[in-house]
């Protein structure tokens, strides 16, 4: 498989983010950096991103909240996420963040970072150590997810602290990884870090003619989904946390996910756009997840525990 349908997930992904944003399904002041003009998405998809920024936000949040803000947050796969950015406005900022991806990804969004101000200026001490920035409390750097040695280095080059409690998020990452490659990611989390949580948001239940059709749209498109035999069940999601040295885990389908949301702002979204889409949507939410694994001396994460 190429990586490079794989980093075009990246730009996808960004553009729908993008719309739904004009749109007014959510708030995200640092989108417009990584995509100027946005264009033309279908409700359902807003809607499934709605469900898909808020359940994140909501579980990160409430992470540093929880342990007020002596923590350590590692995206892996980050790409254009704003989330660093998000939790600055919301003052609720992390000790350390770190943002992981390809090189020619964490480069362009360097060079993002680095050209707007209201990125640039958040960050102090910044310097630039052969292509990867490092700041007072944020780091982004480009490797190789399916490298350990890679993986082990950031430890150090990013003075990660491994008994602070650590958030390892990743977003339709796993997926695009052989199960061998997931799998070694998710027990490096649980090995590196004695206190933490891993929160997953990816495909599931993919084994009906929806996910073939999902799978082959994919493979249309130069992307092939290696990993999705690893997260086929919402219990395979948590098996597989528990096999890799997480001590609890859970899974929700993202129609789960929607209905734990704050109801009056899921109306407030579902005034939006005239909509009648209704089994579509519910089929699309079917077959995405958040999952989440946890270890160690930390508090507990839940949805639907933020207003």
């Amino acid at each position: 498989m190429s990586d490079d349908g794989v980093r075009a997930t990246n730009n996808d992904a960004a553009q729908c983010k993008r719309w739904a944003v004009e749109k007014g399904y959510y708030h995200d002041n640092f989108i417009k950096y990584f995509v100027p003009t946005a264009s033309s998405k279908t409700p359902e998809i807003s809607r499934g991103y709605y469900a898909r920024v808020q359940g994140m936000r909501q579980m990160v949040a409430q992470f540093i909240s929880s342990h007020n803000a002596q923590c350590q947050v590692v995206s892996v796969g980050a790409g254009s996420d704003t989330m660093f950015w998000w939790l600055g406005e919301q003052g609720n900022a992390p000790k350390t963040y770190v943002e992981l991806d390809f090189p020619q990804i964490t480069m362009k969004k360097f060079r993002l970072i680095s050209k707007h101000a209201a990125m640039r200026d958040v960050l102090s001490n910044t310097s630039n150590v052969r292509g990867n920035l490092h700041s007072d409390g944020y780091h982004l750097i480009g490797l190789d997810l399916r490298d350990g040695n890679a993986l082990t280095s950031v430890l150090t080059s990013c003075s990660l602290d491994p008994t602070l409690p650590t958030l390892v998020l990743a977003e339709c990452v796993l997926c695009y990884m052989s199960p061998e490659y997931s799998n070694a990611l998710i027990v490096w989390a649980a090995s590196a870090f004695s206190n933490a949580v891993f929160v997953n948001y990816e495909p599931t239940n993919m084994n009906d003619r929806f996910g073939d059709i999902m799978i082959e749209n994919m493979r249309a498109r130069q992307c092939e989904l290696p990993g999705i035999l690893a997260c086929q069940t919402l219990a395979d999601q948590e098996t597989r946390f528990i096999s890799a040295g997480f001590t609890t885990a859970k899974a929700y389908d993202m129609c789960t996910v929607l209905s734990l949301l704050s109801q009056p702002d899921v109306e407030r979204v579902n005034s939006i756009e005239m909509f009648d889409e209704v089994e579509l949507l519910t089929q699309l939410l079917q077959h995405y997840c958040i999952a989440w694994g946890s270890k160690g001396n930390v508090h507990p994460v839940e949805i639907g525990k933020i207003p």
